[in-house]
């Protein structure tokens, strides 16, 4: 019995060139890659909290600042840089969402202390991302910023 061999054709016949086939290959390989690397993983609030504290630990301000709505943290009173030095864990809860609104409430503790303290997400078209202003407000109800023009 004689061995069949698939040959792939053109619609009009012809057999594609070996240069074709390895041009199609490259652009679909490219096309994961691309994929890949341009975020396709899921965004969720959850991994936009944990990679905005992360940032800010290892001292990363211009990540962590491209992680938030306001893409600035000039200005933000949040102490997560002070985690480095020291012996404190964090757990991130499960989000409550709210349409494209948010809160993760992140579980820190030290010693035999811990404290539970909750940060706003908002999604900014496919992506989460923490919402400072927000996440203070939440934190301060009663403060409010006011920003004065400086000089003397």
């Amino acid at each position: 019995m004689a061995r069949q061999r698939q040959v792939f054709r053109h619609r009009n016949g012809a057999i594609p060139s070996i240069g074709t086939v390895a041009a199609l290959v490259a652009f679909f390989c490219a096309l994961v890659l691309l994929g890949a690397a341009s975020g396709c993983s899921a965004s969720t609030p959850q991994r936009a909290v944990g990679d905005f504290i992360s940032a800010r630990i290892a001292g990363n301000d211009e990540r962590a600042a491209k992680l938030t709505v306001e893409e600035d943290i000039t200005g933000y009173m949040g102490g997560e840089p002070f985690l480095y030095a020291t012996d404190v864990s964090y757990e991130l809860e499960p989000p409550q969402v709210d349409g494209d609104r948010a809160v993760v409430v992140v579980h820190y503790s030290w010693d035999d202390q811990s404290a539970d303290i909750p940060y706003i997400t908002r999604r900014v078209g496919t992506k989460w991302r923490v919402a400072l202003r927000e996440t203070e407000e939440l934190w301060l109800p009663d403060i409010e910023v006011i920003d004065e023009p400086s000089g003397t």
